[in-house]
């Protein structure tokens, strides 16, 4: 699913927004002052805004687009050689505009950061983290560096980034590629658990958050779907029990380290051998690896068929459950403990439910899906997961 939104909200969202911290929600960049670790944000003289770059473009289904000059801007900081070719790239966060670029130095991909995402200490540590997991061969996408050196490029209260541009295979469902998907997020973790980087890294996550139940009970009126009042009740009602088994399986206790945090097949580039990279650090944070390992195993063994969800299957493929789990589990130093194991369903359960509820609460849609239908899917899921919840541990 791996679906990401954001818009104004009433008090209750915003504090869901603030809690789970999907969005940093400190300071934009938009000055010299705003540096971190030997300038990784660079701001340019006399900056302009995407609105002051040229006119502006309206955005195609629900994505933003990059203003009509605001690329030669960009591009003017970079040393790309000669621009052959120019396409937008349609994925990821609707509110980060991306263009690839098929220059005479090589193929890269031009992304404008969420706003929220673009704080000056997220961005040191998000870049820190690629630049230690590069240094070990970890597969991503490369940074490339401005003129100056620097990893990205700031005006107008915007940043700007480039990236080597990664041609692959989306996921398709298949065994293998599950299996190496939970292979690939174990190696992250274990790289990564012994991390400090500069920067001053988010800690919230999906689970146990006040406000969502909350903005759940507040939904039908908010929206004005008539009928879902049950629905949300009963989603309000299971995100509180599934925190409860976490904390009750010792969550609290449990290390923290660096993670993911947006683990899902959209953010994994395959190949016919394997995977050839995983992209999107931005909301890469410190926390327990059973959010990560939680949330991959659900967003990897759902399956979707068609435009209506109310059509998808309910129940999760166990198999490629039990592929992604098992080929974590194989790497040496990331066998999951027995209490992180009876914690897993109950994780995925709040993460689905949080997944759903910020952009339904804010924009009354899923993506390109009607809310209400998109919930009702969600909370026939959730129950489903819930009722099978010992039979998934054993896997």
């Amino acid at each position: 699913m791996g679906e990401e939104v954001k818009t104004d909200n009433p008090p209750a969202v915003e504090s869901a927004q603030s809690s789970v911290n999907l969005y940093a929600d400190a300071e934009r960049v938009s000055s010299a002052s705003d540096t971190v670790a030997g300038q990784v944000v660079v701001p340019q003289q006399n900056p302009k805004s995407p609105a002051e770059a040229g006119d502006l473009r309206p955005a195609v289904e629900g994505y933003d687009r990059f203003a009509t000059g605001e690329l030669a801007m960009v591009c003017s900081n970079y040393e790309l050689g000669r621009i052959h070719n120019v396409r937008e790239f349609r994925r990821g966060s609707r509110q980060a505009p991306k263009v690839v670029l098929e220059t005479s130095t090589g193929t890269v991909l031009i992304k404008r950061r969420t706003p929220g995402k673009a704080t000056a200490q997220h961005i040191a540590f998000s870049h820190s983290i690629q630049n230690h997991l590069g240094d070990r061969a970890f597969p991503l996408a490369r940074l490339v560096p401005t003129q100056t050196g620097q990893g990205a490029l700031s005006f107008g209260g915007f940043v700007y980034e480039v990236f080597s541009f990664i041609n692959g295979k989306r996921f398709d469902r298949s065994l293998p590629p599950t299996a190496e998907a939970g292979r690939a997020l174990a190696y992250f973790h274990r790289l990564l658990s012994d991390f400090v980087g500069p920067g001053a890294p988010v800690t919230g996550s999906y689970h146990a958050v006040a406000a969502i139940p909350e903005a759940l009970r507040a939904l039908p009126a908010r929206i004005q779907a008539r009928g879902l009042e049950e629905t949300a009740n009963n989603l309000a009602l299971l995100y509180d029990q599934a925190g409860l088994r976490v904390r009750e399986a010792g969550i609290a206790g449990w290390p923290r380290q660096v993670i993911h945090a947006d683990y899902h097949p959209g953010n994994v580039i395959f190949s016919d051998d394997g995977i050839r990279a995983i992209v999107d650090f931005d909301s890469a944070r410190v926390g327990p690896r059973a959010l990560d390992v939680a949330n991959g195993a659900m967003q990897f063994s759902v399956t979707r068929t068609g435009l209506d969800p109310m059509a998808w299957p309910v129940e999760l493929d166990h198999n490629r459950l039990q592929a992604f789990l098992g080929a974590y589990d194989a790497v040496e130093g990331c066998i999951l403990s027995k209490a992180e194991c009876r914690a897993l369903p109950w994780l995925m359960i709040e993460a689905l439910i949080t997944e759903a509820t910020i952009p339904i609460a804010a924009t009354g849609r899923f993506g390109q899906i009607e809310g209400s239908t998109f919930l009702r899917m969600v909370d026939r899921k959730a129950v489903w997961i819930a009722e099978m919840a010992e039979e998934l541990i054993k896997l």
